[in-house]
This record gives C-alpha cells, structure tokens and sequence, in this order.
C-alpha cells in the first residue's frame, strides 16, 4: 500500500513539474506589405504559379554556414515563415504582376516559376546575404507552349546576422526578383513581338 501512494505521489510531482515548463512559440515571418507596383510589360499574364523544390516545401527558415560547414543545412529553431516560401512568392507575384496590369480579366500567358534556393548564407559570424534562385517559365494560357525561359540567381546582404536580419534580404531578393522578371518579358517582347497577341487569344 505505501508503495503503491509513493508511486501515486511522485506522478503527482511530475505532473506539477511538467505545468510549469515553458514551451517556446517559434516567431513567424512572412513578406509584410510589400512597395512597387507592376510598371508592366506589354506581355499579358492571366496567371503565376510557384513551386518549390523539396527542401523547400515546408515553413522553416534555412541558413548554412558557409565559412564553418559549408554543406549542412540548417533550420532556425525558434523562427519560421508564416506559409512555405513558395506560397508567400507566388502571392507577392500575383498581386504585384497579375493584379497590378490595367486589365487582368482577360486572356494572357502563364508565368510558372520553380524556387530552387532561399537560404541565409553566412560568410562569417556576423555576415550573410539572402540567396534566392529560380527558374521561370513563360508559357501559353494552357501551358502546353514554352515561349521563353531564364533562371535568376539574386543575392542580397542581410542588415543583422539573424533570422530578422534574413528576412529583411529576402524582402529586398524578392523585389529585386520581380524587376528582373520585368526585364525579361520586356527583352522577350524586343526578341518575338508576336507573343503579345498570342498571348491574348
């Protein structure tokens, strides 16, 4: 009997003991309300769409130290995006591209990218840029037509070496991204005049 209550009495204490451990909230992140607008190309786009590669595919913020272990990868424990990286871009994208053009009800070509990269690479203890690389797509309404591709590979220094500091450059990556994507619509209607009015029927 007086086994059985040293047993009851040292769940109770455990019990007690696990009420009062403190479980940290990992701190979200997302894009906030990002500036610009869509200075536009002549190229109508009726849709974009992003994915992710696998490593990618998930909320956690990547870094690697490259000075120290130059092929691990690491997550920041107690930080995290508020959706997979994928999901923020392609919200960016439609509402600076789709949403931003005088008249996006229409017909017009689809803009499909692939994120192969979004990592905080740290050159030293207190120094680290945000890289961002994709692959994009420009192809028919239906997607059947390849009409041009490029790659992009953007680099931004972070202001702090922390999960903060990442975030501020992945908001300077992105912007920069959708310029580069400008310029290149701009350089595919320069090389095929044509696509303008494929893309419209």
């Amino acid at each position: 009997m007086m086994k059985r209550g040293a047993m009851v009495l040292a769940g109770l204490l455990l019990a007690a003991c696990g009420g009062n451990v403190r479980t940290v909230e990992a701190v979200q992140y997302d894009l906030g309300n990002l500036s610009g607008y869509w200075a536009g190309s002549r190229i109508p786009i009726a849709a974009v769409e992003v994915q992710a590669s696998s490593w990618l595919s998930g909320p956690a913020m990547h870094f690697r130290l490259a000075y120290a272990e130059p092929l691990r990868r690491q997550n920041y424990a107690e930080s995290r995006w508020a959706a997979p990286p994928a999901e923020l871009l392609e919200r960016f994208l439609k509402r600076r591209i789709v949403f931003g053009q005088p008249d996006f009800s229409g017909p017009g070509c689809r803009l499909q990218l692939v994120l192969d990269e979004l990592e905080q690479r740290f050159d030293g203890p207190q120094s680290s840029q945000q890289v961002l690389e994709v692959r994009a797509l420009l192809t028919g309404l239906r997607g059947a037509e390849i009409v041009s591709r490029r790659a992009f590979l953007i680099q931004k220094p972070a202001p702090s070496a922390t999960a903060g500091g990442g975030v501020a450059a992945t908001r300077d990556a992105v912007q920069a991204l959708a310029d580069d994507l400008r310029a290149w619509l701009d350089e595919t209607v320069r090389e095929k005049p044509a696509i303008v009015e494929r893309c419209r029927t």
